[in-house]
């Protein structure tokens, strides 16, 4: 009877530490930070996030990591292997380059998105779209291994 209410015990304090773990990761997150993840990713466990003087580093346990800027703006979406929401695709991505994705029924097959000044780069299973903001031009890989747009 006693190696249960110890059983019992251990458990409750394993189940009290990982979820006040969860919190404190949480809660050390700014809110821009974790309004993307209640946004794009909901119900998803955040289980590391890492600060630094450029920005910031958050991932989803056994998924996305995300990079954010000073500004705690994204830069760096990467699935990690699994397809991004197309939800995050619609509403983060200029509409030009997801009108082309989704022409090219590609908005499921979305593995990384990064961004920085000049142009957001989106990687896909086996290939790539470049996307130049100032001239609007899209440019992606041919058949012969030179950039078309």
């Amino acid at each position: 009877m006693k190696s249960n209410i110890y059983t019992l015990i251990i458990f409750f304090a394993t189940i009290f530490v990982v979820a006040s773990c969860e919190n404190e990761t949480w809660n050390s997150m700014p809110s821009a930070v974790t309004e993307f993840f209640t946004t794009y990713f909901p119900g998803q466990e955040v289980n590391s996030y890492s600060k630094s003087t450029e920005g910031s580093t958050a991932s989803v346990k056994g998924g996305v990591s995300v990079t954010f800027n000073s500004d705690n703006t994204w830069i760096d979406v990467n699935g990690n292997g699994s397809a991004l929401p197309s939800v995050l695709l619609y509403d983060q991505l200029p509409q030009k380059l997801y009108k082309y994705l989704l022409e090219t029924e590609s908005t499921d097959g979305v593995y990384r998105i990064t961004r920085n000044s000049l142009s957001y780069h989106v990687e896909l299973k086996d290939t790539y779209v470049d996307y130049d903001i100032k001239t609007g031009v899209i440019d992606y890989p041919a058949a012969d291994g030179q950039n078309a747009a």
